[in-house]
């Protein structure tokens, strides 16, 4: 329940330090905790639509982003993204993303993670913060989605510092003289 204190944002985008975006049910309401670095807090929607908003203020929307995946690894399900190359913005679903219930974990901040304490179908992540969370995923799966978000930030990193450039030549045109 949101106290007085903490006031509920509306809206919100990704940032360095955004650590991971967990899906919470309040009021009835899929809503966002937000957990970055030193701050945590609440936003009145749910993590998917915090994830397309920020990809929209970095110039691209969620749909975009997961094609772009798509070309670079074939992956087609729960596809990891990177939100901003420049800021090394990589994020990774914690279950299909048109799930509501879906948070959304930053892969730079994810230091380890076990079975649940309580339910080993569970994951308990520990974030490079010392922060923790348990997430309704299975180690298995959620160990599968961080080595995916590992490759897929290989291959995508590797397009702008590879030597070998790919380029075209076109022919000139008929109509235009050469001279």
């Amino acid at each position: 329940m949101i106290t007085v204190k903490e006031m509920l944002k509306t809206e919100y985008e990704v940032n360095e330090r955004t650590v991971a975006l967990i899906a919470i049910e309040e009021e009835g309401k899929i809503r966002t905790r937000v957990m970055e670095v030193e701050d945590s807090f609440t936003v009145d929607l749910p993590p998917t639509k915090v994830i397309d908003n920020s990809c929209k203020y970095f110039g691209s929307n969620l749909s975009g982003r997961i094609s772009g995946t798509k070309a670079i690894t074939n992956y087609t399900h729960k596809s990891p993204i990177v939100i901003s190359g420049m800021l090394k913005l990589y994020y990774f679903p914690t279950m299909s993303p048109s799930r509501l219930e879906c948070s959304w974990i930053s892969h730079s901040f994810v230091r380890d993670f076990a079975p649940g304490q309580t339910d080993p179908r569970r994951t308990r992540v520990q974030f490079v913060n010392k922060l923790s969370e348990e997430l309704p995923v299975s180690p298995g799966v959620f160990s599968n989605q961080l080595e995916r978000t590992a490759q897929f930030r290989l291959m995508y990193e590797k397009r702008f510092t590879s030597t070998v450039r790919h380029s075209f030549v076109s022919e000139p045109s008929p109509s235009v003289p050469i001279r």
